[in-house]
């Protein structure tokens, strides 16, 4: 038990020495690099994880935006004798972005992204996120070649670096082959630009001597036979383990040369600070399919032949990855599995199949040949699908399988992972020794599965490093899976996961020691120091892949399934400014190991202290991060939890007068708004703001800031019904007695409170617009009386009070039950945020929000008189989580010429009231927007008025609501 939890707690400390040292480079840096620098235990320990099985706690964690910035990190860390280590999005799964050094993390100064004309080609910086370049390239029918599953959040510097593959990938188009340019910053601070003859000019003279040696290399590579066809062998399939050795082979010019072995090297030879890629088609004709078959063998006979020998092509069959039947029964309670359950037995896997072609009529003859060439080899159910819809359920799951997967491990153990390749004619057979293999080494959870055209096989699998004999286990499964797949099926023990830690020690047995003496001399050559990322790839230590293990101590059951991938970041608003959901995970496990095991108590006072701003006062809760996560874990919730438990009697006693009183709650919040509208009038805003926030330092921000874009709301408009009655009663009155339908409408308190900004196009406020459109459509309109003070609740639950939010809002759903004649009307309000939260209250109403219910009740009956030419669109957090996108787009599109949908905003931050008490938040999430707003756009629209708001304020053009456009746009 003592090795295993020695192999596994290395990470939870560092030395006084590393410390000392990280602040020293810390100091050195202040000034000279304009990104964040951390060296508190709360945001190193954060930075301390990536994708896989390994947690080093950085010496400090620094972020880097231009190439003047890598230059100062390598000096300080050389200076203070310390490594350094890049890390892009941290989806790396064998080790290879964490570190006891200096973490360098990408900020946004490498966004990057430029199409070429005709888009043949494009350069991106390190930052771009892969399925944000693919985005840019869709109009044109292009793509970039690497296609990982993970492409939703992992980036380009990692893909360069790892040269990761995919689903559709194969060999041929990974960045090796389709990579154009390549800009380097080499460990002596010189960049080279690969692409640029000036560059190269230079870099021969200023490194004349690296070039020869690399020169000799290639000339003692090429008079050896034997060597020579095994670098070519290792690289006919999926290959990441060690240096690209093929470019040795590949390339004469030691230019060439060098710039193809930074390709997979993990960071350990050099920083890529852009590369160009040859784009390649993406065809707009696709059928997609999920195929059983009744066993492995006939699934393997039948992915051998439609491999083509290992050819890649992009007409015909693209993809076809394997998924083993323990695999499928992670995911077969998913509704695009339940037309395949049928034909699965308890021995079927299944192969999901892309056919593409650039026109129908050739897809519909390569359909035909796939269907032909599944049956022949055995398929139970063969149905290509050309459902777009479908199509993109069904890789969803197949991406979503690493944590998916992961997630059905036992709670308190560990996600691994492997990645393995075999020549493609040997696949039916070594899909069954590998399965053989797991299960002999007590690994019968483990599920297998991938890309395999290009003989490309993941499985994972759990364990508990914490408990006697797992790492030993570990270890004993690793030596034998060396011998399997390097010795015995000549294949790839890293096919394009990177080599990392989790395979440095197996790099020699795979190559043999002639091909790892050279790799040791490519090091040499690059980084004589040792100074990046020192034992990634390349390790003497024969045990270090079971060394610095995770442990994943139970902490919360909402987010116990975490394996933290990652895919939940870019979602998040508060990434790169204080806390991912990933890292609130990660330092709430800790904290509650450290509490568990009564270690330093000083540190764990600290986190905890730390935590209150860093991991919940910037939380908007939004729980976008769960619609990124395949299994759907809420962080934001975990944080509401821990927000209601931290809260004391004080509070409990102040949210319940507030709870009682809110009609007062409202009107002060509304005239306190009022108020500083007038005090704008009288006094430049700028001196309003600036009194505010000297106000906000003294009370240590407690009370709330003064935003231009914030207006004061029109309260509780006047309860009307188009029979001309003065004031309706508050009941239903029966369509016979009228001619007309009704609905009851709930002005929702954010948009009584807080008004629009003002435009030049004299918008009605939120509920004055409702009423008018409800009214131009033919509705009787049904509204609470005494609406002042009437909530949802939301705004108490996302602080930390369920009980209160309970209490009130379900006061104002019974209500609107009763007002709906116990669900025969329907009730719409115009907050997609209250329109979510009622819906999460027990009641007979059935509650719609404004973008729903405007779309297929009330814009059909309306004639639409003036349209804007274009109009930006931003989807909040609640609406996406009701998938309400196409409805707000939809409406959006009826009013204007062309809509530019926001991309670069995800949740605003503003988070009901955090724009005011937590600005930052706001600042931060919206940094980029204005690279979304297209020119000659004068407008936005949101469907929360606190969201627009702060959009408003950062986008450089007014959000207003969706009720309020479209009722201008029906005049």
């Amino acid at each position: 038990m003592q090795q295993a939890l020695d192999f596994s707690l290395q990470a939870h400390a560092q030395t006084p020495e590393r410390l000392a040292a990280g602040t020293r480079v810390a100091a050195r840096l202040n000034g000279r690099v304009r990104g964040a620098i951390h060296t508190d235990p709360l945001m190193t320990y954060a930075w301390s994880g990536d994708a896989s099985s390994y947690r080093l706690i950085p010496a400090v964690v620094v972020f880097i935006n231009s190439e003047d910035d890598v230059r100062a990190v390598f000096e300080a860390a050389r200076a203070e004798g310390l490594p350094v280590t890049f890390r892009a999005a941290g989806t790396s799964l064998s080790g290879q972005a964490v570190t006891d050094g200096v973490l360098a993390v990408l900020g946004d100064g490498w966004r990057k992204l430029d199409i070429h004309p005709g888009a043949e080609q494009v350069t991106l910086g390190p930052a771009v996120i892969v399925a944000e370049a693919n985005r840019a390239l869709k109009p044109f029918d292009k793509k970039i070649g690497p296609d990982p599953a993970s492409q939703a959040t992992c980036k380009i510097g990692g893909v360069v670096n790892n040269n990761s593959s995919g689903m559709c990938c194969g060999v041929a188009q990974n960045t090796y082959h389709t990579m154009s340019r390549l800009r380097i910053v080499l460990p002596d601070g010189t960049a080279l630009d690969s692409g640029d003859p000036a560059s190269r000019d230079a870099f021969r003279i200023s490194h004349a001597a690296m070039l020869e040696d690399l020169h000799h290399l290639h000339h003692e590579i090429a008079g050896d036979a034997e060597l020579t066809a095994l670098i070519r062998h290792k690289y006919r399939i999926k290959n990441t383990v060690g240096y690209s050795l093929n470019a040795l082979v590949d390339y004469h010019d030691p230019l060439d040369i060098l710039i193809h072995l930074m390709v997979g090297s993990e960071g350990t030879l050099g920083f890529v600070s852009e590369v160009t890629y040859n784009t390649v088609p993406e065809h707009p004709f696709k059928a997609t399919g999920l195929v059983p078959f009744p066993d492995p063998q006939s699934a393997g006979r039948a992915i051998i032949e439609m491999a083509n020998g290992g050819v890649q092509v992009t007409t015909g069959v693209t993809a076809a990855e394997y998924i083993e039947r323990r695999a499928l029964s992670t995911v077969e309670h998913l509704p695009p599995m339940a037309p395949l359950l049928p034909w699965l037995t308890a021995t079927s896997p299944a192969v999901l199949i892309d056919v593409t072609a650039p026109d129908e009529a050739t897809l519909m003859a390569e359909i035909a040949k796939a269907e032909a060439l599944l049956v022949r080899h055995g398929a139970t159910h063969v149905d290509l699908s050309r459902d777009e819809h479908r199509s993109h359920a069904l890789w969803d799951i197949r991406k979503g399988f690493f944590t998916s997967a992961g997630a059905a491990r036992p709670k308190g153990s560990i996600m691994l992972t492997e990645d393995v390749a075999a020549p493609i004619e040997r696949l039916a057979e070594f899909v069954v020794d590998l399965r053989t293999m797991l299960d002999a080494h007590g690994y019968q959870d483990a599920v297998i599965f991938g890309h395999a055209l290009a003989g490309n096989l993941h499985f994972q699998m759990g364990d508990d490093f914490s408990k006697p004999g797992a790492a030993a286990k570990f270890d004993r499964f690793n030596q034998e899976l060396s011998e399997l797949v390097s010795r015995r099926y000549g294949g790839s023990l890293k096919a394009e996961h990177g080599t990392g830690r989790a395979i440095a020690p197996f790099v020699e047995a795979e190559w043999g020691p002639k091909a790892y003496a050279i790799m040791h001399r490519i090091k040499d050559l690059f980084d004589p120091e040792r100074l990046l990322n020192p034992g990634v790839l390349l390790n003497a230590d024969p045990k270090v892949h079971v060394k610095n293990l995770k442990v994943m101590p139970l902490s919360d059951e909402l987010v116990d399934l975490c394996i933290e991938c990652g895919f939940c970041e870019p979602a998040c608003p508060s990434h790169h400014m204080t806390l991912t959901p990933r890292q609130r995970i990660a330092v709430t496990r800790e904290r509650e190991r450290l509490r568990a095991y009564g270690e330093d108590p000083a540190r764990l006072a600290r986190l905890d202290a730390d935590f209150q701003y860093a991991g919940m006062d910037t939380c908007a809760a939004c729980n976008l991060c769960s619609l990124r996560c395949p299994v759907g874990i809420e962080t934001g919730t975990m944080i509401m939890g821990e927000r209601a438990r931290r809260r004391g009697s004080t509070a409990h006693a102040v949210a319940r007068f507030a709870a009682d009183h809110r009609g007062a709650v409202e009107t002060v919040m509304r005239g306190g708004v009022a108020v500083a509208d007038a005090a704008r009038v009288v006094v430049p805003a700028t001196v309003v703001e600036a009194v505010t926030e000297a106000a906000r330092r003294v009370t240590n921000k407690r009370i709330p800031r003064v935003s231009r874009a914030l207006r004061h709301g029109p309260g509780a408009p006047e309860a009307r019904d188009n029979r001309q009655n003065p004031r309706r009663t508050g009941f239903p009155v029966p369509i016979a007695q009228t001619g007309r339908p009704s609905v009851v409408y709930f002005p929702a308190c954010p948009s009584r409170m807080f008004g629009a900004p003002k435009t030049s196009h004299d918008l009605l406020d939120t509920p004055k617009a409702m009423m008018a459109l409800l009214e131009r459509a033919g509705y009787d309109v049904i509204m609470p009386e005494r609406l002042n003070g009437q909530c949802c609740g939301q705004p108490f639950q996302s602080k930390g009070f369920p009980e209160e939010a309970a209490d009130v809002g379900g006061t104002l759903n019974a209500k609107l039950s009763e007002l709906s004649g116990n669900g025969s009307l329907p009730v719409v309000t115009d907050a997609s945020t209250c329109a979510k939260h009622l819906k999460e209250f027990p009641g007979d109403a059935t509650v719609l929000d404004s973008a729903q219910f405007l779309l297929t009740h009330v814009l059909p009956k309306l004639k639409l008189t003036q349209k804007l030419p274009v109009v930006a669109v931003h989807h909040n957090c609640s609406a996406q989580r009701l998938a309400e996108q196409p409805a707000t787009e939809a409406i959006a599109a009826a009013c204007a010429e062309r809509i530019a949908v926001l991309s670069a905003v995800t949740c605003c931050g503003y988070a009901g009231d955090k724009g005011l008490f937590v600005p930052e938040l706001n600042a931060h999430a919206t940094r980029r927007v204005g690279l979304d707003i297209p020119e000659g756009c004068e407008l936005g629209v949101s469907t929360v008025s606190t969201c627009a708001s702060g959009l408003s304020e950062h986008a450089g053009v007014p959000f207003v609501s969706l009720a309020s456009l479209l009722e201008w746009a029906s005049r």
